[in-house]
């Protein structure tokens, strides 16, 4: 009888266990496909958003409420455990958060707000593109494939860039989109040791609190023209929304896939970001397509599949709006 009983309970935990072994096998891939689609969708809520709020008010209240979740978020998680920094890492701090929060966020609101959010979406996924010229510029060397998809990247970009040309807002709504990407390929190369030596909670609050210092001051004035009065309960949904789930969600959920499939493995999935903030956007707000600008976005996506193959990421970045 305690045979049988033994052999019955053994089966059902190899039941168990391959059951869990099936849900660990797809967890990271489901973790991934959520990511992509809250970046993707923050585009096209914080430009319905931009409707009612103006971007620099809209920056500065996300940011208030993300550096005291992030602290609160901190408390909790490491209480009992070191929750500061070392002096000598502050100034590495400061830099991640004036390239990864102040500037980026600075060309990635005010270029939204100018240009539409396909757009802004396919030229911040340029990430690696400036990640490899970075790189190559600090003496990292850089394979063949990488500058091929530079190469293929900038061609797209031109081609997507003529299909607007005359177009003086959207352009520079672009290039400050372009910028942004930039600013994140430097938190992303700065960012490094970071990572490593500071627990995720940690790292991300100091250097979101240093980021949102000068964000906070220059959107000040702007926080306090707003009629907040007129604001809709969906517009203040939208601010919450990019305040918890495309921000705290999506990189706990990111840096989770990764430390199961890799940075290479789970940064490609990214390049899924612009393609459906472009469905998106055109349901939700009605953009529309032509040819050239199919083209163009067509050959950057291409350029960026051949610079992040064959290549692991400095650090996972991503698409994060």
């Amino acid at each position: 009888m305690a045979a049988r009983v033994a052999a019955k309970t053994g089966s059902g935990d190899a039941r168990a266990a391959k059951g869990g072994g099936s849900v660990a096998a797809i967890g990271p891939e489901l973790a991934q496909a959520v990511v992509v689609g809250l970046w993707a969708s923050g585009f096209v809520v914080t430009k319905a958003a931009f409707a009612e709020v103006t971007p620099l008010a809209f920056v500065f209240v996300r940011f208030a409420l993300m550096t005291l979740l992030a602290f609160a978020v901190l408390f909790v998680r490491r209480r009992g455990a070191a929750r500061g920094v070392r002096r000598a890492d502050l100034g590495r701090f400061a830099a991640a958060g004036l390239s990864g929060y102040t500037l980026y966020q600075i060309g990635y609101a005010l270029g939204l707000e100018r240009t539409s959010a396909f757009s802004s979406s396919l030229l911040i996924a340029m990430v690696p593109i400036f990640t490899v010229l970075i790189l190559a510029g600090i003496g990292e060397p850089t394979p063949f494939r990488g500058w091929l998809g530079l190469g293929l990247a900038a061609v797209g970009v031109l081609v997507f860039l003529l299909d607007k040309r005359g177009d003086g807002g959207t352009l520079l709504g672009d290039a400050l989109s372009l910028g942004a990407a930039l600013a994140f390929a430097v938190y992303g190369i700065v960012n490094r040791p970071l990572v490593a030596a500071y627990p995720p909670e940690t790292q991300t609050a100091y250097a979101l609190l240093l980021g949102s210092l000068p964000l906070l001051a220059i959107g000040t004035p702007a926080a306090l023209a707003q009629d907040w009065g007129d604001v809709s309960a969906a517009a203040w949904g939208g601010i919450a929304y990019m305040v918890v789930l495309p921000s705290y969600v999506a990189y706990m959920l990111w840096n989770w896939a990764i430390a199961r499939r890799g940075a290479a493995a789970a940064t490609g999935s990214g390049l899924l970001v612009p393609v459906l903030s472009g469905g998106l956007s055109a349901v939700a707000l009605g953009e529309g397509f032509g040819p050239a600008k199919v083209l163009g976005a067509a050959l950057v996506l291409a350029g960026l599949v051949l610079s992040r193959t064959g290549r692991r990421a400095p650090h996972a970045a991503g698409d994060e709006p």
